[in-house]
């Protein structure tokens, strides 16, 4: 199973991306001709019968709001003490996630101190649930050797986040890294919708939030692949709530660029789409998001 890092369309506003494949035993993807103009869309991409589910690195997305105008609020942040309340594999894994996303977020505002005691942290959790591995001697250097330079803690945090994904793709750990990338989405959107104080339907930050209806979709989808797994299932019904708001945002399109239909009655948006969330559904998922990722943290 391979691995590839690709730059999302203009339409997506996020920069980076975790690509994830996915085949049915027959060795066709499930998805396959779903979408007929797969440039315009960016988000899942047909190559070799395999379908690519791609779903923003948090280090994207933080990138994005450090160049905005959001502040940096500490409190958002998952603390470091709470990880030895992490005993089953489920919360180390999802919570594993969180951390990394806690991470790339310190390290996009640079902050060194906090930078160095989060990937302490993904350190020892990636030795608890079996992906030590990642963190070679040339990555460790480069961790232990972090100079207080904005650039430098970026690279090291998106390096040590696409090692692991590289990693568990090919050790097959597909179960591992679903729970893992969930929980770094769901940390992501939650630290985001916290940081917006006046909501602002115009706002790029709003927009990010909007434009991970197609995130979601992805996420379900890659999830819904390993749902055989008892915990896989229980992160899918935990995540319902949350998908269907993001299903009941609209989608505004400009002229002479309708949106097409696929074959399940799904709707295609196109490079001219616009999504567009309300200030009462910003606030629905604000409410959801905060309750779904609570209850990873606390581990209940």
């Amino acid at each position: 199973m391979n691995s590839l890092l690709k730059i999302l369309g203009t339409f997506i506003i996020v920069l980076l991306t975790v690509s994830i494949t996915s085949c049915n035993q027959n060795g066709k993807s499930d998805d396959e001709d779903i979408f007929d103009d797969k440039d315009d869309i960016g988000f899942i991409t047909e190559v070799e019968s395999q379908t690519y589910y791609l779903i923003p690195s948090p280090e994207g997305l933080f990138s994005f709001i450090r160049d905005g105008d959001l502040k940096y609020v500490k409190d958002v942040l998952n603390p470091t003490e709470n990880m030895d309340k992490y005993i089953d594999t489920r919360a180390k894994e999802l919570n594993f996630g969180i951390y990394s996303a806690d991470l790339a977020y310190v390290a996009s505002f640079n902050k060194y101190q906090e930078s160095v005691d989060y990937l302490n942290t993904v350190r020892t959790l990636s030795d608890e649930i079996g992906i030590s591995a990642v963190f070679d001697e040339n990555l460790i250097g480069r961790i232990d050797n972090i100079i207080d330079n904005q650039d430098s803690l970026l690279k090291v945090t998106s390096d040590s986040y696409f090692s692991i994904v590289r990693y568990l793709e090919s050790s097959n750990r597909t179960k591992t890294l679903a729970l893992i990338v969930t929980g770094g989405w769901i940390e992501s959107i939650f630290v985001v919708t916290n940081l917006i104080d006046n909501f602002d339907p115009n706002s790029d930050a709003v927009q990010l939030l909007a434009d991970q209806k197609l995130v979601i979709e992805n996420l379900m989808s890659y999830l819904d692949q390993n749902k055989s797994d008892d915990n896989i299932q229980r992160t899918i019904n935990d995540l319902k709530n949350l998908q269907k708001i993001y299903q009941e945002l609209k989608t505004e399109v400009k002229e002479n660029s309708a949106p097409q239909e696929n074959t399940d009655g799904k709707i295609v948006v196109g490079g001219n789409a616009k999504i567009i969330m309300t200030k009462e559904q910003f606030e629905e998922l604000k409410q959801e998001v905060a309750k779904v990722r609570n209850k990873i943290t606390k581990n209940n």
